[in-house]
């Protein structure tokens, strides 16, 4: 039986700050909570993802927000699911947060018909216990012109302002907030340790792709948000990669059949419905640029480890090579530098760093609440990559410590990384796809149970999985637009 996850002790000037994230939006915006609390001059500041606190020590909070996503058909984040189930508790009485003071914001797509619907039933069954809201619900949804912050910015607003008029000690230096002083940068959340290859080449030797794939999502920042289940549970071969729609066409609809090479290892294990999460691989030739731009060594390795820890000297690492990896490996199974675009918060960690006062005086711009809009133009709307915007401000250089601790993880896709790498591989070449298997939003029906699926837009890939796989077939009708 696993441990309880760790909480640290509850202090009355201490604000809590609890994230549910399934693609990292929550995390950034959670942070982002944390970092102004800070500026105000918060006595204690804590930023933890959801599943790491235990809930039964909730009623000792005094000021606790909540930054919950969604994902699927309204479905909580994964992290927030035993949380949620330990709130449910009948046990758990009208009374049994009283005297705690709570904040929700929900990310999510008003395009959904279940539009922010974990964070709007946190909120009920907030309110239900005992606890006392210090403000409304806050919304944010990806339909706005500038996604989900067009939400966040005047709702953190009044949070301050509501936490300032009932608590002054709380924000001592509420100014700090308003009027940020952006000539001051905080920590970076890691600290990297760099090894010659000479160093490791003769103690070090990782060639199991499995491994290697695990080792460097264990050693991102940027994937701690999400069930990492570190080693991909297959590696799978394409057998089959067929165009459905016309060459003239503008949408490129592909069946792809994949298999389990006998020669790696036997079978796969999975229940219809059941979804599959692929690793996909980043151009060579971009990973090179993205090095070359940052004047990093490609052929050194490094070991990486969270500021809060303790810390421990290169010298006295007995066994450090075992926790290290290629720099250039770890950016190719980790930062999606050439397709997603960075961080709002990125912007502003990169003016720290811009020598050119021109490029200063922008990304600071972009990092305003004023410059908001044209960064959503700039960076959202225009497709804007990590590398693409780390060559708009050449005089910009980062530490890469700072650009592991705020980069775009490699889970947040933009333009179709995933199914354009797919549709050019060659069944005929091999190539080992790293492979997932997570349950689906719905739990496979029993054989006799009758079906009428309906799912205008979801297309009709889930209901022919379900039919499919009874013994009898039945009538799928689905209409094109």
């Amino acid at each position: 039986m696993a441990a309880p996850p760790s909480t640290p002790p509850a202090a009355s000037g201490r604000l809590l700050v609890i994230y549910a994230s399934q693609t990292g939006n929550a995390m950034d915006a959670a942070e982002r909570v944390g970092r102004e609390a800070e500026r105000g001059g918060c006595p204690a500041v804590d930023v933890l993802p959801m599943d790491s606190f235990d809930p039964s020590c909730l009623p000792r909070e005094r000021f606790v927000v909540f930054v919950v996503s969604t994902t699927g058909q309204g479905d909580p984040p994964d992290s927030m699911k035993g949380f949620w189930r330990y709130l449910l508790q009948k046990k758990l009485g009208a009374r049994w947060l009283e005297g705690v003071g709570y904040a929700v914001f929900g990310l999510g797509d008003s395009g959904y018909q279940k539009y922010n619907f974990p964070a709007k039933k946190l909120d009920k069954r907030l309110l239900y216990l005992g606890a006392e809201p210090i403000i409304g619900i806050g919304l944010g949804d990806d339909q706005h012109p500038s996604g989900y912050e067009g939400a966040l910015d005047p709702w953190l607003l009044s949070l301050w302002e509501s936490l300032n008029k009932t608590t002054l000690s709380l924000l001592p230096r509420m100014s700090g907030i308003i009027h940020p002083d952006l000539s001051v940068l905080g920590d970076a959340k890691v600290e990297i340790i760099y090894y010659s290859s000479d160093e490791v080449q003769q103690e070090y030797n990782l060639s199991d792709s499995r491994k290697l794939i695990g080792r460097a999502r264990s050693l991102s920042p940027a994937l701690q948000f999400i069930n990492n289940d570190g080693e991909p549970h297959y590696m799978l071969q394409m057998v089959t990669n067929q165009r459905l729609t016309k060459d003239d066409s503008d949408r490129d609809v592909r069946h792809f059949e994949l298999e389990n090479p006998s020669s790696v290892t036997s079978g796969i294990t999975y229940q219809v419905g059941n979804a599959l999460e692929i690793l996909p691989s980043q151009n060579p030739s971009a990973i090179d640029s993205f090095m070359e731009r940052c004047n990093l060594d490609p052929d050194c390795y490094i070991t990486i480890r969270a500021k809060d820890r303790n810390k421990v000297s290169k010298g006295s690492l007995v066994n450090g090579f075992m926790d290290c990896i290629k720099l250039k490996t770890f950016v190719a199974l980790t930062m999606d530098v050439a397709s997603a675009s960075p961080r709002r918060y990125f912007f502003e960690v990169m003016s720290f760093f811009a020598t050119a006062e021109h490029e200063k005086e922008k990304l600071q711009y972009f990092a305003s609440p004023e410059g908001r809009d044209d960064l959503y133009q700039y960076n959202q709307k225009e497709g804007r990559t990590v590398l693409e915007v780390l060559q708009d401000f050449p005089s910009v250089q980062m530490p890469f410590e700072c650009i592991v601790s705020w980069h775009t993880p490699f889970k947040r896709t933009r333009h179709g990384l995933c199914s354009s790498w797919l549709a050019e591989l060659n069944p005929n070449q091999e190539n080992l796809i790293p492979c997932w298997i997570h349950h689906g939003s719905l739990p496979p029906p029993h054989p006799s149970t009758p079906l009428v699926l309906i799912g205008p837009g979801t297309g009709c890939a889930p209901f022919r999985a379900f039919v499919a796989e009874r013994a009898a077939q039945r009538l799928l009708v689905f209409s094109c637009p």
